[in-house]
């Protein structure tokens, strides 16, 4: 793990922590009030990082210093919604991946709350139970979305291209994930 890096354009008080890897393409997480991790390729030039750092120093900041909104649920919700996990998404991967031709590997409900699906090189993919509060479309929009990964391991046009080929009106599910997911009753 690189040591902490203090960019020269972000206020001082925003904790930095540069992570070089095999990565293609640079990347920023922002974990609000804790810290920024930039992620770059292990060969990029500092000078191009601290451009790329510099270039979303406003959105940084806005993220870093807002409150992180939290949707906890109670015990006996994250049981529910993990139980219509299990019900719903075997199915709903099963049909995804037959559309776009891949075999899956396994499947796994995790309590991951920064991303609602993942899909590994072995072709298993994983789903956060919190998705399951979301609604049904925007479920098979995360659904598809990794399915689409197991024919392409990226996010590049093809990629965008096979999942609108199968779900043309993908971006109007997308765009109900960012809104908060209904109340659980």
């Amino acid at each position: 793990m690189a040591p902490r890096r203090a960019f020269f354009s972000v206020p001082a008080q925003v904790p930095f922590r540069l992570v070089r890897s095999q990565r293609k393409t640079l990347a920023i997480e922002v974990r609000p009030g804790v810290e920024v991790v930039v992620r770059a390729p292990m060969r990029l030039k500092q000078s191009e990082i601290d451009r790329f750092v510099e270039s979303r120093r406003e959105w940084i900041t806005i993220h870093f210093f807002k409150p992180a909104a939290k949707q906890d649920y109670s015990a006996e919700q994250e049981k529910q919604l993990r139980q219509k996990a299990m019900q719903v998404l075997p199915e709903l991967v099963k049909r995804y991946s037959a559309l776009v031709g891949r075999q899956h590997g396994r499947v796994t409900i995790t309590g991951a709350r920064t991303r609602f699906g993942s899909c590994s090189s072995k072709g298993n993919l994983a789903f956060s139970y919190r998705l399951m509060a979301y609604p049904l479309e925007a479920i098979e929009y995360v659904v598809l979305h990794e399915a689409a990964h197991l024919k392409h391991l990226n996010h590049s046009p093809a990629f965008y291209s096979l999942i609108e080929r199968f779900m043309p009106d993908y971006k109007r599910r997308a765009k109900l994930l960012k809104q908060p997911p209904p109340a659980i009753q």
